[in-house]
């Protein structure tokens, strides 16, 4: 006897027992009452028999609907053999009820195939392939086509049912003596649903573990005009409304002393930022229609040609910041939830529209600063999200690195770094396209420092204080004495500092050489002679290079500053009466002398690797006026007895005849990257002609690009000397003999 008989005179079993349980009759009166006599009382007996009955027709009709709960055996893992011994059910994990899909299906009413049948509670479905599995058709023996490896505690529904209805019909021909297959059907040529995710999905035979992409469907450049037409529309109300009401509530607040004392309600609030939310919306739909990869160039130039990012942030986040920040401390929560929303757009924005990445980059630094600046509570908060900013203006600072403004953001940022902040500040207004407003930023450090009030910067200490002081009376032009008593405090205390705070120094010594020089521009002043020169210089590059390379667009943009209309330039022919009025400037000849003693305290410390970098940064400062022979004169006030001297001691560690005669930057060396300081002083308009053009192209990891290690010295060791090398060859300063392989000063260094 098979399997399956077995089972079907099972379940045939239960089902009349079920039957016959349910019939026991209701009424009070009852047979058999000599034995019921025996279990008690006769309410007792009639309680305990109905009972037993209503549980018995319960358990009867739930035997073919749950699987596993313990009220019937498992079919689906119940194996009888020929030798009529149970076999437990092996242990699952959870109980499955009959109607759980394995293909984790919600439960439910789902949608059923038309050739489906239904049987009361039960679904089965009909065959509807001819290679499936079919019980009535196999003989003893044969394996199912769709034989599972899969353990029995893992079968879906559709084994149970499947096991079921065969134990149902009529027994026709010999079946296999254990069934463990998993049948599977193929559903209906015509479904009474919509395809879906997975049956959208392509395969390659070829390929069989590979799935293929989807179609899509293309979009016409009509459609994508039209639909940017349109989001314009709506764009363009929703802004004009943003603006009014920016421009209403600035309005108010400003009108009266007393404008404060009437705070907006809740849902007024609330009302502002769904309005906002709603323009930045738009913004997003209208980037990402204008710059599909499908659309036109001209299309794509529309979001330049109407300044869409600028007016993203401009009306739809910055005006709203502003009124958000002088409502303070009243719309604190309000002010938090909106930069978290903008934030998030402008992430969502620099991940999907990399066309205006720069833009973008700035703009989250931005909103970072405003999250740190309104943060006064938790200390580890704000440092948080100043990291978080800096991150932002140091990657945008990477990507433009001429671009003075982003310095001047690096700045705020750096307090309460005294000295590291003047340095941001010094390169923001030297930049190729220098910021003016650090002119003004700029006081908010010296103020304190010049007794403005006083006391503001305590904490900093009295080596930062005095340099930034002899910078402040440049700055503002102030008493020469002043200057003087400020310069030779902050000159009597490098040695033992630089001594005191070691590899601190490096970083250190690298903000005072750009600041210094930085005062030889004049702070970055529109009429500041050596950025008038300079800017010259680079005109006749371009001059030239265009003159070469006609068709070159990219060597047009050598000095950006030098187009505009707005800042003061001169001919060559002014440049004599330039130079002769530089000369007898005294707040030029206090900053050469402040740049060029503190170079020589800096050169007498032999031995010193941490002094290299300031090294370093003047040498490149000097080689780069060598090269220009409008200010070339100006190098004959550096110690060029102290710097031969430095040089000399520095080839005594290296090997010269392998180092020179050599380039600045050795070209054969393709694992040669930039020094830590290259980083800090690229984008200056005295350093654009002295880094080769790829030479920062190869990007590094901010943290990486700092760090210090033995490879680093001997390159900046290298570096310098071929720096000295260069520096020989003008004949003018310093001369270097190729056989004692030594440096030695020229004797008539001031002649022009």
């Amino acid at each position: 006897m098979s399997n399956i008989d077995i089972n079907a005179r099972y379940i045939h079993a239960l089902r009349t027992q079920a039957k016959i349980t349910a019939d026991v009759s209701k009424s009070d009166s009852l047979d058999h009452s000599s034995t019921l006599r025996e279990l008690g009382p006769e309410e007792q007996a009639r309680a305990r028999l109905k009972d037993e009955a209503l549980r018995t027709k319960s358990l009867a009709e739930q035997s073919e609907a749950i699987v596993g709960t313990g009220s019937a055996p498992d079919l689906t893992s119940l194996t009888l053999g020929e030798s009529n011994k149970r076999r437990q059910s092996p242990p699952s994990g959870k109980k499955r009820p009959a109607d759980f899909d394995f293909n984790a299906r919600p439960r439910g009413k789902v949608p059923v195939p038309a050739n489906t049948e239904i049987f009361g509670e039960h679904i089965r479905p009909t065959p509807a392939d001819t290679t499936l599995f079919d019980p009535k058709q196999a003989s003893k023996g044969t394996a199912s086509p769709r034989r599972s490896t899969e353990p029995t505690s893992e079968w879906s529904v559709e084994v149970n049912k499947s096991q079921i209805q065969t134990a149902q019909l009529p027994h026709r021909g010999p079946a296999p003596q254990a069934y463990s297959a998993k049948p599977q059907y193929q559903p209906s040529s015509q479904p009474q649903r919509q395809p879906g995710l997975l049956d959208l999905q392509k395969y390659d035979n070829r390929y069989p573990g590979l799935l293929l992409q989807p179609d899509s469907r293309p979009i016409s450049q009509e459609q994508l005009a039209s639909e940017v037409k349109s989001i314009y529309a709506g764009l363009t109300m929703v802004e004009t409304k943003c603006i009014h009401v920016d421009r209403a509530q600035a309005q108010a607040v400003s009108d009266s002393d007393n404008n404060l004392t009437t705070k907006l309600a809740s849902d007024h609030w609330q009302a502002l930022i769904a309005l906002h939310r709603t323009l930045l919306h738009e913004h997003h739909d209208f980037f990402l229609a204008s710059q599909h990869p499908s659309a036109s160039p001209a299309l794509r130039r529309l979001a330049s040609k109407y300044s869409m990012p600028a007016r993203m942030w401009k009306h739809g986040i910055h005006s709203f910041l502003e009124l958000l920040r002088r409502r303070l401390p009243e719309s604190i929560d309000y002010m938090l939830a909106f930069i978290y929303l903008a934030y998030q757009m402008m992430a969502l924005l620099y991940e999907t529209v990399s066309a205006f990445e720069d833009t973008w980059i700035e703009c989250l630094g931005d909103l970072g600063r405003y999250r740190m600046a309104i943060e006064d509570e938790d200390i580890r908060d704000r440092e948080t999200w100043a990291g978080v900013a800096r991150s932002w203006y140091s990657k945008a600072a990477d990507k433009n690195p001429s671009v003075g403004r982003l310095y001047h953001h690096l700045a705020i940022l750096a307090r309460p770094n005294a000295l590291q902040q003047l340095y941001y500040y010094a390169r923001s207004l030297t930049c190729v396209k220098p910021f003016p407003s650090a002119r003004e930023s700029i006081l908010t450090l010296l103020d304190p420092i010049l007794g403005r009030p006083t006391a503001s910067y305590s904490h900093a200490l009295p080596i930062d204080t005095s340099f930034i002081q002899a910078h402040g009376v440049l700055f503002e032009k102030l008493s020469p004495d002043t200057f003087e008593e400020a310069r030779v405090a902050f000159q009597n205390q490098l040695d033992n500092h630089i001594g005191r705070v070691t590899a601190k120094w490096k970083e250190q010594g690298v903000y005072i050489a750009v600041t210094n020089i930085a005062g030889l521009f004049d702070y970055g002043s529109d009429n500041s002679t050596l950025r008038l020169i300079l800017e010259l210089h680079a005109k006749n590059l371009e001059r030239s290079s265009r003159s070469s390379t006609p068709s070159d667009e990219e060597s047009r943009s050598t000095s950006p500053a030098s187009h505009d209309p707005s800042i003061p330039s001169i001919t060559e022919a002014e440049v004599p009466a330039k130079l002769e009025s530089l000369s007898s400037d005294s707040t030029f000849s206090r900053a050469n002398l402040l740049t060029m003693s503190t170079l020589t305290l800096v050169l007498r410390r032999i031995g010193d690797k941490n002094i290299l970098p300031h090294v370093h940064v003047n040498l490149a400062f000097l080689s780069s006026f060598a090269s220009i022979k409008y200010v070339a004169h100006l190098n004959n006030a550096a110690p060029w007895s102290e710097i031969a001297t430095f040089l000399n001691t520095l080839l005594k560690s290296e090997r010269p005849e392998q180092l020179i005669p050599g380039p600045v930057f050795p070209t054969d060396q393709v694992d040669n990257q930039p020094l830590p300081e290259d980083y800090l002083i690229r984008g200056q308009n005295w350093s654009q002609s002295y880094f080769p053009e790829n030479w920062f192209a190869r990007e590094h990891d901010e943290e990486e690009r700092y760090l210090e290690l033995a490879s680093t010295i001997k390159s900046r060791t290298e570096r310098i000397i071929h720096l000295g090398y260069h520096l020989s060859t003008f004949n003018r300063w310093i001369s270097y003999d190729q056989t004692s392989h030594t440096f030695s000063v020229i004797d008539s260094h001031d002649s022009t």
